[in-house]
């Protein structure tokens, strides 16, 4: 299972960090693959069982994820997104020191099917999705409100 860890700050308070990445739909803001990300039942508040479709486009191609709020605690959000040919697991982890919040976001993926065989062959434009994501989260987060 390939896995991409990347770690950005903000001065930003880790409150307004959390209540912007628990939101998925804000996705298309700081996720440099996420081309949209929509709330399945908009009526249903932001918490655990929340859902979201999302469209992502990957080495040229558009996929569909379904993701559902998994977790989200104070210090930790976990997103779950799945389709029949991946499953994208995102951990964030969330700390503040002094005046800044550190984001520590870690995607795990696993291809089933065809897709399976391929994914040695994925990993380095895993490492790129992974680095211009980084680049996106952090220039979306330096915008957040810092009181």
């Amino acid at each position: 299972m390939p896995t991409v860890t990347r770690t950005v700050t903000t001065p930003a308070p880790l409150e307004t960090v959390r209540d912007y990445l628990r939101d998925f739909a804000n996705a298309p803001e700081w996720d440099a693959g996420t081309i949209t990300c929509e709330p399945v039942d908009p009526s249903t508040p932001v918490g655990v069982g929340k859902q979201w479709t999302n469209v992502s486009e990957f080495r040229g191609r558009r996929t569909t994820l379904t993701y559902t709020l998994e977790a989200d605690e104070p210090e930790r959000i976990r997103i779950v997104g799945r389709n029949k040919t991946v499953t994208s697991e995102d951990e964030i982890e969330l700390s503040y020191l002094g005046t800044v919040t550190t984001v520590r976001y870690t995607a795990t993926f696993t291809f089933h099917g065809a897709a399976k065989l391929a994914t040695p062959l994925l990993i380095p434009a895993l490492q790129k999705l992974g680095d211009d994501a980084e680049r996106s989260l952090h220039d979306a987060l330096v915008k957040l409100p810092t009181s």
